[in-house]
């Protein structure tokens, strides 16, 4: 009796000496489906049952599916006794393991969809030192991919890089990313920077972003910005430095002088932040 479906309605069964001999029978043949049952038997209400579910798991190598994977998570986080909960944690552990390094792999592939998937999944599984790795990919969208996978995973290491990106897609990406963190003070320089890009878009974004940076470091820049020949970029340094006009002579100078921009919209934008 070594075929799953013939097992499976012993595990539901209301003796748990037959639910245990269920369970120890699958450890031992491996039929397909194990892996699930053996992961969902864990919460089974008979310590024998759990016992025995997590000895099969801790011995067998059989394919555990997204349905199995929930079942540990429940285990791992709810597991009625340490035994179960260990041997749930032991085991997404290792599944994880065995995951980054099966999309790991992907980063080498030639096309770039394969790479940008492998990076969305090594997001998932939170490796951030392989979602790093990948932010030199030739692929913009892999490396759009990875500024978008480092703020999800809160952290600014790699995005330094992408901050200097020659592509203003990435760039911008990047910004975001940066703006999501909080703007890392070690990243305040790098943004500055994207103030001279060509972009008048990355320009604007970066006004944003410095909104979040110290008065010392982003006053004269946004300042600066204020002069901008785009509209939108000068609209966005006046938002940036409105909460420094009333503490801050600087801003308070600066915005006062741009009440004479040629555009209407940026005098509006100015005469509320003075407000």
């Amino acid at each position: 009796m070594n075929d799953f479906h013939m097992i499976e309605e012993y595990l539901r069964d209301p003796d748990p000496r037959v639910r245990r001999a269920a369970v120890a029978l699958l450890a031992e043949t491996g039929p397909r489906g194990t892996g699930d049952a053996l992961a969902w038997a864990l919460a089974d209400e008979d310590p024998d049952v759990r016992a025995t579910a997590a000895e099969g798991l801790g011995a067998t190598d059989a394919y555990v599916s997204d349905d199995g994977i929930a079942a540990l998570v429940l285990a791992a986080a709810k597991g009625a006794d340490a035994t179960v909960r260990a041997t749930a944690a032991a085991l997404l552990a290792a599944l994880a393991a065995a995951a980054r390094e099966q999309y790991a792999q992907g980063l080498a592939d030639g096309e770039p969809q394969v790479r940008a998937h492998a990076v969305l999944s090594l997001i998932a599984l939170r490796a951030v030192e392989q979602v790093r790795e990948a932010a030199d990919d030739p692929s913009r969208d892999v490396r759009v991919a990875v500024a978008d996978g480092l703020a999800k995973l809160g952290t600014a290491d790699g995005l330094d890089q992408l901050l200097s990106d020659h592509d203003p897609v990435v760039r911008l990406a990047a910004l975001d990313a940066a703006q999501i963190l909080g703007l890392p003070t070690p990243l305040t320089g790098r943004v500055i920077a994207s103030l001279a890009h060509p972009s008048w878009q990355v320009r604007k974004r970066t006004a944003a972003v410095l909104a979040l940076a110290t008065p010392e470091d982003a006053l004269n820049p946004l300042i600066r910005a204020l002069r901008d020949p785009t509209v939108d970029v000068r609209r966005a340094a006046v938002r940036a430095l409105e909460q420094w006009a009333a503490h801050h002579p600087s801003a308070l100078s600066a915005l006062t002088e741009a009440l004479a921009d040629p555009d209407p919209g940026v005098r509006t934008q100015v005469r509320w932040a003075l407000a």
